[in-house]
């Protein structure tokens, strides 16, 4: 019986290693981006804007729930690239002069923030930067409100506002065609005539606030500098997408462990019924002897258990390893400073 015995082992291994690898990649992924978003702060409201002055900030502190609010200024660019011939576009935020942002922080791979004293700084995302082999020190040039700039790599960084880089109307990631660029707010502003106002607002809630209360508060705020609608984190592009990603490796670890687990017990109920009957008159003789149901019942089980327990312990061995794997894979696209995995 090694075949069969091997074959059956071989199914409960695959079974196993298949659920503690989707089950500890979601795990280990949501643990580690509930960690990401609490160190560098990320925001709990966006609100997209035409223009609006600095002192509205104030007005938006006032609504109920609010905690912590940050103004930027945010706009849409095209890229001129030399080595890549093809049309570049990104989007460009600013960070405050005197340092990283109070919400939505940035993770400095290599590096530094730009100098609030230069208005041709920029830090690029970490996936853009790989996708063209940027380095620190590279230029590109970027038509920034109509004018041409040529800017340089001051710093490459991670943030959890863009966990995953896509266009807002793309299908899918394209690394070499979008990316996100971080300049200080008095460069960015001086270009966009933005002295002493801004179009985009990042925010916190305290905990156990109705969100939807404080968007509608804020849309009434905003609705006369040309407002765009206020969204919550769980309508922001990034997180979303890495909800739904969770959502399928849930779905994942409930459906194919399912099936070779199934096959293996129809397996295991085949081996066992024909083992049985080929040996009834051993048995029959052994009851003659007195043993009862349950002692011959257990000699029968130890070989089930067996079959499991082997497959168990290497199908959790196997299910660590490719579950690493399979995280290392993930964070090729779902970019974080670390992975902290769980099994």
């Amino acid at each position: 019986m090694k075949g069969q015995v091997f074959a059956i082992t071989l199914v409960v291994m695959s079974g196993m290693a298949t659920f503690i690898m989707f089950i500890s990649t979601m795990d280990s992924l949501n643990l580690t981006r509930n960690r990401f978003y609490r160190d560098y702060r990320f925001a709990d409201v966006f609100v997209n804007l035409k223009r609006a002055p600095e002192s509205l900030k104030e007005k938006i502190k006032e609504v109920p729930g609010v905690n912590h609010v940050e103004t930027r200024v945010s706009a849409h660019v095209k890229l001129e690239i030399s080595s890549f011939p093809e049309p570049v576009n990104a989007r460009i935020l600013s960070i405050p002069d005197d340092g990283n942002p109070l919400l939505n922080r940035l993770y400095i791979r290599k590096g530094r923030l730009p100098d609030p004293a230069k208005d041709n700084e920029a830090v690029v995302n970490e996936n853009f930067a790989q996708a063209h082999g940027f380095i620190l020190g590279d230029q590109f040039a970027a038509i920034i409100n109509g004018k041409w700039k040529k800017l340089t790599i001051t710093g490459i960084a991670l943030s959890p506002e863009f966990v995953l880089l896509m266009k807002p109307e793309a299908m899918s990631p394209d690394f070499k065609r979008y990316g996100v660029l971080w300049m200080s707010r008095k460069a960015l502003s001086s270009a966009y005539n933005m002295d002493g106002a801004f179009n985009n607002v990042v925010l916190t809630l305290h905990p156990g606030v109705d969100v939807n209360d404080v968007l509608g508060k804020l849309d009434q705020i905003v609705e006369q500098y040309g407002g765009f609608g206020a969204y919550a984190r769980r309508d922001q592009i990034s997180h979303r997408l890495l909800t739904e990603e969770f959502r399928q490796l849930q779905r994942s670890s409930e459906i194919f462990p399912t099936i070779f687990i199934c096959v293996a017990a129809f397996l295991l109920n085949v081996v066992m019924s024909r083992t049985i009957n080929t040996q009834r008159e051993q048995i029959a003789v052994l009851k003659a002897f007195g043993y009862n149901n349950l002692d011959i019942g257990i000699h029968y089980a130890k070989l089930v258990v067996l079959m499991i327990f082997a497959g168990l312990i290497t199908g959790i061995a196997g299910g660590a390893w490719f579950g690493h794997i399979l995280g290392g894979i993930y964070m090729e696209v779902y970019r974080f400073p670390f992975l902290i995995y769980k099994m």
